[in-house]
């Protein structure tokens, strides 16, 4: 039967014409008072050939192709938690306080960037089409989000090491941090993430 996947894929594409380019490539975490949790990840891919959509269509000439791979999982403890060389710890900083810390290595040989899109400048640029219909985002899979909800409100959210393009921004319980990959592929120091939280 053919509705069900015409609903997903409409759904889909609504809830992505509602985000902006750095939803595309994203972890979100979220963080339970003992410290484990969940999480969900998506990147890009190139994919090998057609999809169905296009292999059971006529009267159109496909152009740009893009495929996005998303998948969640949970965790026992945060502190043990690595996504290819990126490393998380958790943990106490002080009475009645909890603390996160991301450490993001930066340099032409670090693995996250390509874990999560493996695509070209040139790529990025070409398959922004196939993502947003509006025209609007001229590359996507340029950046990494990293979104954390923590047990409580955020009151400590801090970057060391920033570089341009980097982002750092904090709602309620929910903090969140953009870095591009083009400035974290330079050689550098890597960036850490300070979030803190009342226990």
């Amino acid at each position: 039967m053919v509705r069900p996947p015409i609903a997903v894929l409409v759904a889909f594409l609504l809830t992505l014409a509602a985000c902006d380019e750095s939803d595309v490539v994203a972890v979100r975490v979220r963080l339970r008072d003992d410290l484990s949790g969940t999480l969900r990840t998506s990147g890009l891919v190139l994919p090998g050939g057609s999809g169905p959509v296009e292999q059971a269509s006529e009267g159109a000439t496909w152009g740009s192709r893009v495929e996005m791979v998303c998948a969640s999982g949970s965790f026992v403890d945060l502190s043990k938690l690595k996504i290819a060389d990126i490393a998380f710890a958790a943990g106490e900083g002080g009475p009645g306080i909890g603390f996160v810390k991301v450490v993001l290595p930066r340099g032409p040989d670090v693995r996250w960037p390509k874990s999560f899109s493996a695509l070209s400048e040139e790529e990025r640029k070409s398959v922004a089409g196939a993502l947003d219909p509006s025209g609007k985002t001229e590359a996507v899979g340029s950046t990494l989000k990293l979104e954390i909800e923590l047990p409580s409100s955020v009151i400590g959210n801090g970057v060391i090491g920033k570089t341009r393009g980097t982002k750092v921004s904090a709602e309620g319980s929910v903090a969140t941090l953009v870095v591009p990959f083009d400035t974290m592929l330079t050689p550098g120091d890597p960036i850490t993430w300070h979030l803190t939280w009342q226990r």
